[in-house]
């Protein structure tokens, strides 16, 4: 089975009774490893010692395999690579899978999900994908996964390499680069710690983040003992996990400049009381000043957090939720099912023939027609359903202790109504829609599969169709 949370996820069947730990008889084999030593909350070296999400995931295989691992302290992503080409590391702790990477490195199985996001200043509204960033300059990392994508597939593209994520910031901030594209986990947490309210999430940027553990191919027999160890890891050690590191926690980069400062205002206050009382006065008020300063900055901030949240769980375009959302609600409604055996069903839907839309009308018609549908849809929808932005022009929505026949009530009400619904400019539209009702200890996964290949049955068949799973 496989668990998705918020906007991550990891492989194993979480609820099994997993053995808390796994204890090995055999002599623990040595793996030296590398890490980016400049990508928070995910990984970084500190210190000389590896800090992050990755190195809590790093103890757990320990845990739970023969293998001990060695740090091998790099300064920068690049050195990481090249480290792992020549064979002087032995392991990454964690990195996306790559046709280029491929050549030197074997991948565990897959232990971390995460959103990669389009970050850009307030000017711009909405950045819907890499074919509408256009002229603009586009900052990526040098040498992350990104940069190998999009040249392969939008060579025609302006683009700016930066060092780290931390530094393309910086430059989105000083308007050396229009677009920048990072991890939201380690995007936010820059932010915030730069103090950066001039930048903003604007869009999501695909692929997203799928890590593992890269293992160079000479040392490739270990990836069976590694493996195995990811499996053991239990569902209350990802969560925890996840719950630590999203709540973005930074290590030895405190800035005490505002402390030291007060503590030296208040010792130069002690001095001079004795000598002069207005002295007391005139700091105070200037203390008074500082406060209110500082109560302005912590809402500004809590209010920038409550954006940020918004814009994890929701489409940008149309406010309504988005997959990774709909993946954590079908997660929860799947364990309710399992316990209390409730039916549940899924209705997928797209729209027919909607790039043609697109091409003889322009994307901005396309949004509305998007953003009118949705009206249309959340007017039919039962207040305990779900309607979410699956991508583009397709929608999930999640019924719960609904059975496939009332579902397909649903679904054909939706259909009748889109139909005979006149939209400015392009008048007329129709939905395609495939239902599949949840099986008891089915994965979500393989729920939504069914579904989605009960809607290419309604698109095989002719379009406009409600088709439920066979």
């Amino acid at each position: 089975m496989t668990i998705f949370i918020g906007h991550a996820f990891w492989s194993g069947n979480s609820y099994s009774n997993v053995p808390q730990q796994v204890k090995k008889e055999s002599i623990k084999q040595v793996l030296t490893y590398c890490v980016d030593p400049d990508w928070m909350p995910y990984e970084a070296i500190r210190a000389n010692k590896h800090v992050g999400l990755s190195a809590d995931y790093v103890r757990l295989i320990e845990k739970y395999s023969n293998v001990d691992f060695k740090l091998v302290v790099t300064e920068s992503w690049n050195e990481t690579l090249q480290r792992l080409q020549d064979g002087s590391c032995e392991a990454a702790a964690m990195l996306n899978r790559t046709p280029e990477r491929d050549a030197y490195l074997a991948f565990s199985k897959p232990f971390f999900n995460a959103e990669n996001v389009f970050v850009t200043n307030s000017s711009i509204a909405y950045v819907s994908g890499y074919s509408s960033i256009g002229d603009r300059k586009l900052g990526l990392v040098r040498g992350y996964r990104h940069e190998e994508y999009v040249q392969r597939y939008y060579p025609e593209l302006n683009i700016l390499l930066v060092d780290t994520e931390a530094k393309g910031l910086l430059a989105l901030s000083a308007g050396k680069v229009d677009v920048l594209v990072g991890s939201m986990l380690s995007v936010t947490s820059h932010i915030q710690k730069f103090g950066l309210g001039d930048l903003k999430i604007s869009g999501l940027a695909k692929p997203h983040d799928l890590l593992s553990m890269g293992v160079i191919k000479r040392r490739a027999d270990m990836l069976n003992e590694i493996n195995q160890a990811i499996d053991a890891i239990s569902e209350a050690e990802h969560v925890e996990l996840f719950r630590q590191w999203n709540q973005v926690k930074v290590i030895d980069e405190v800035d005490y400049r505002l402390f030291v400062g007060l503590a030296a205002t208040f010792i130069v206050l002690v001095c001079l009381v004795a000598w002069r009382n207005h002295y007391v006065v005139k700091f105070n008020r200037t203390l008074m000043v500082k406060n209110e300063l500082l109560e302005s900055l912590q809402e500004e901030l809590l209010e920038k957090n409550s954006q940020l949240e918004f814009l994890s769980n929701r489409d940008p375009l149309t406010s309504l939720y988005n997959r990774n959302y709909m993946v954590q609600r079908c997660e929860q409604e799947i364990a309710m099912a399992n316990r209390f055996e409730q039916p549940n069903c899924l209705i997928l839907f797209d729209i027919d023939h909607f790039k043609v839309i697109n091409d003889n009308h322009g994307h901005s018609i396309g949004d509305e027609v998007i953003c009118t549908l949705c009206e249309l849809v959340t007017e039919q929808i039962r207040e305990i359903d779900v309607l979410a932005r699956w991508g583009g022009e397709e929608f999930l929505i999640l019924c719960p202790r609904s059975t496939l026949n009332e579902a397909e009530i649903l679904a054909k009400r939706i259909q009748t109504v889109v139909a005979g619904h006149h939209f400015d400019i392009v008048e007329h539209i129709t939905c395609s829609f495939g239902l599949a009702q949840y099986q008891p200890k089915e994965s979500f996964v393989k729920w939504f599969d069914r579904t989605d290949n009960a809607m290419y049955q309604a698109k095989k068949q002719g379009r406009n169709r409600v088709v439920r799973e066979s």
